[in-house]
């Protein structure tokens, strides 16, 4: 059971929100969000999921 009280737990950020949305990524993280899509499109692929458009859109971009 977690030691948190209810009011903390309203103002923790949600996982699925990136800091990196309000900032500008470098080349090198940029590359890792790539690679991080197609593995994501991969696996969706395999276990019949579907994906979201703007991560079959990242998985697309050069590295």
């Amino acid at each position: 059971m977690s030691t948190s009280t209810p009011e903390q737990k309203k103002s923790r950020t949600p996982r699925h929100v990136s800091a990196a949305r309000d900032k500008q990524l470098t080349p090198s993280e940029h590359r890792v969000q790539v690679a991080a899509a197609r593995l994501r499109v991969a696996l969706d692929e395999r276990l019949g999921r579907s994906t979201p458009a703007e991560t079959k859109a990242l998985s697309k971009e050069d590295l």
